[in-house]
C-alpha cells in the first residue's frame, strides 16, 4: 500500500456512502450520480460570475427548465404515457438482451430462478449465469438493484413464469411522479420599482475583483487538488543537464571542439 493513513480515513467511512456495491439501492445508484451531473453541466457557465448575477442566472435558468420540463411530462400524462421515455428506452434494450438467454425455474411459485447467457453481452464481464428472485426484486448482475430497472435477466424470468415485468419497474420513473417535481412554477421577479425597501447593511463591491475586460475568457471546471503538478526542473536541450537552458548551454564549445 502507498499511503497507509489513505486507507485508514477512507476506511473511516461508511462504505455505503461512497460505494455502489453498498450502497442498498437507497441512493438510486446511477440515477443519482446522472440528475447532478446535468444540474452541474447547465449551470457550468454560471459559476464564473460575481454572487448577485450567479444567483439572478440560477434562479431564471431553473424557472425555464421547470417550465420547459413541466410541460413536457403534463403532455405525456394527457397521452396516457406511464413510465418515463428514458425508462421505455432501457427495457426495451434489456428486452433485446433477454432473447437470448436460457431460464431454469427453482421454485413451484415463480420466484426464483438461474438464468444463462448464451451470447457475449457486450459488457464489462464474460458470459454467465445469474440468479434471479423476482419477489426480493434481486439478480446477481447487480443492475437490477443498482437502476431499479428490470435487467434482460429478471424480464426473461418473467416471461417464463408469464409476468408481467413492467410491475418490478420502481414508481420514481413512473410520469406521474416526475411530473410532480417539475409541477412546482418560478414566479418571475418584478421590476426593482416594486421591491419592499431594504433596511439592511449596503455592501460595495470589491473593485480588485473585477474581472477583465480584454482578451477571452476562459470557462474551465472548478480545479482541485488532484490537478496540482510537481514541478519537474528543466534540463538543457544539448547537455540534459540542469540549471540552464540551450541558447546558454557552458558545453557548446566542448561538443564543437569535439566534432572538429
Amino acid at each position: 500500500m502507498e499511503n497507509p493513513e489513505a486507507l485508514r480515513w477512507i476506511n473511516n467511512i461508511p462504505s455505503k456512502q461512497w460505494t455502489m456495491a453498498y450502497s442498498q439501492g437507497q441512493r438510486w445508484g446511477h440515477m443519482t450520480t446522472n440528475v447532478s451531473e446535468s444540474i452541474n453541466a447547465m449551470l457550468k457557465g454560471t459559476r464564473n460570475l460575481p454572487i448577485a448575477a450567479l444567483v439572478q442566472s440560477t434562479y431564471y435558468r431553473l424557472g425555464v427548465l421547470y417550465a420547459e420540463r413541466g410541460q413536457q411530462y403534463h403532455t405525456s400524462l394527457a397521452f396516457g404515457r406511464v413510465y418515463t421515455d428514458d425508462c421505455m428506452n432501457k427495457i426495451k434494450c434489456e428486452v433485446g438482451k433477454s432473447n437470448t438467454h436460457q431460464v431454469m425455474q427453482f421454485d413451484r411459485n415463480n420466484y426464483s430462478f438461474m438464468v444463462h447467457e448464451t451470447v457475449n453481452p457486450r459488457e464489462v464481464r464474460p458470459i454467465g449465469h445469474f440468479e434471479v428472485n423476482l419477489q426480493r426484486k434481486w439478480c446477481d448482475c447487480g443492475k437490477f438493484q443498482a437502476i431499479h430497472i428490470p435487467c434482460s435477466h429478471a424480464i426473461v424470468a418473467c416471461s417464463y413464469a408469464r409476468q408481467n415485468y413492467l410491475v418490478l419497474i420502481f414508481d420514481v420513473y413512473k410520469v406521474v411522479n416526475v411530473f410532480n417535481i417539475y409541477k412546482e412554477e418560478f414566479p418571475p421577479i418584478p421590476n426593482e420599482g416594486h421591491w419592499p425597501t431594504y433596511e439592511g447593511e449596503t455592501l460595495y463591491h470589491n473593485p480588485q475583483m473585477r474581472r477583465i475586460k480584454k482578451s477571452r475568457l476562459n470557462s474551465t471546471r472548478i480545479r482541485t487538488e488532484m490537478d496540482v503538478k510537481e514541478k519537474v526542473p528543466r534540463k538543457c536541450g544539448l547537455c540534459r543537464l540542469i540549471g540552464h537552458t540551450r541558447k546558454h548551454c557552458p558545453n557548446v564549445t566542448a561538443s564543437s571542439s569535439q566534432l572538429s
